[in-house]
């Protein structure tokens, strides 16, 4: 990790950068964790993103590099999820909870590691698990990220 410093905004003391363990946050059923989350952080405990964008960055990258094993929706009004190997129907209330992890490159600071943790549905005709719907999933991510954000007392921006 980068050891450079900078000044921090509100007191102008030195700040420096610092792994903050386990930085999570929870949207509808959707986590995202940071065991490892990398912030400048001063004497006095002012944290801020080691970058300009780093939000956005990091959740484009996990957008990009994180593929989940997807069912497929069917119907126009109504929804219907079915497995997107074999092509039975899922049961939405059958669901359990599965952590899958990424390495975002963050030029500053190197490697990030992300771990989304969603919850599948296991096709009762071939066991595959999978996420119902990724757009579902991809929808509930930049709020889970926010609020992990939130919980580590970095302020946006």
């Amino acid at each position: 990790m980068n050891t450079a410093t900078a000044v921090c905004r509100k007191c102008q003391s030195e700040a420096r950068v610092e792994s903050l363990p386990g930085v999570a946050g929870d949207e509808g059923g959707v986590r995202v964790n940071f065991p490892a989350l990398p912030a400048l952080v001063c004497a006095r405990g002012h944290r801020r993103f080691v970058m300009p964008g780093f939000p956005a960055g990091v959740l484009e990258r996990l957008s990009a590099g994180l593929q989940l094993p997807a069912g497929k929706a069917k119907g126009l009004l109504v929804k219907r999820y079915y497995c997107g190997a074999c092509d039975a129907a899922l049961d939405r209330g059958a669901t359990a909870d599965r952590t899958y992890g990424i390495d975002v490159d963050v030029k500053e600071t190197g490697p990030v590691r992300v771990e989304l943790t969603v919850p599948v549905l296991a096709c009762p005709a071939c066991g595959r698990e999978q996420v119902a719907s990724p757009d579902e999933i991809a929808k509930l991510v930049p709020a889970a990220m926010a609020r992990a954000f939130q919980s580590a007392e970095i302020p946006p921006g």
